[in-house]
């Protein structure tokens, strides 16, 4: 039993496909700019603004150490979120593009399917 041939250029080019790709990259570059912003914006304050973040908050917790625990709350956040946008969004699309290729209606055309080499052993018999 061979394995199933997929022509892979057209699934590329199918609008589902094109609609998924479309979908996490209109999610995962803002969120990748916002998340860079935030933790320069973090690295740029512990350079230059020493004294605001070595401002007492609580009994020797400082604006710096609430400021970095926050970048673990942002990454738990927007893997949260990202985590929601593929189950509702991202899986849906995923799995009808793979149920298209699997039910041939972006099978190959023929174009890229490999002639089966007969081996010594079968030319043999």
């Amino acid at each position: 039993m061979g394995e199933p041939v997929h022509d892979w250029e057209r699934i590329e080019r199918s609008p589902e496909f094109q609609e998924l790709v479309r979908k996490r990259r209109s999610f995962v570059v803002p969120a990748t700019i916002f998340f860079l912003a935030y933790y320069m914006g973090f690295i740029l304050l512990c350079g230059y603004a020493k004294d605001f973040m070595a401002e007492s908050v609580y009994e020797g917790l400082t604006v710096g150490y609430c400021l970095a625990l926050t970048q673990f709350v942002m990454v738990f956040v927007l893997g949260i979120a990202y985590l929601r946008k593929a189950d509702r969004d991202y899986d849906p699309l995923a799995a009808r593009i793979v149920e298209m290729a699997e039910g041939g209606e972006l099978a190959a055309d023929g174009r890229f399917e490999r002639e089966r080499v007969a081996t010594e052993t079968e030319v043999q018999r």
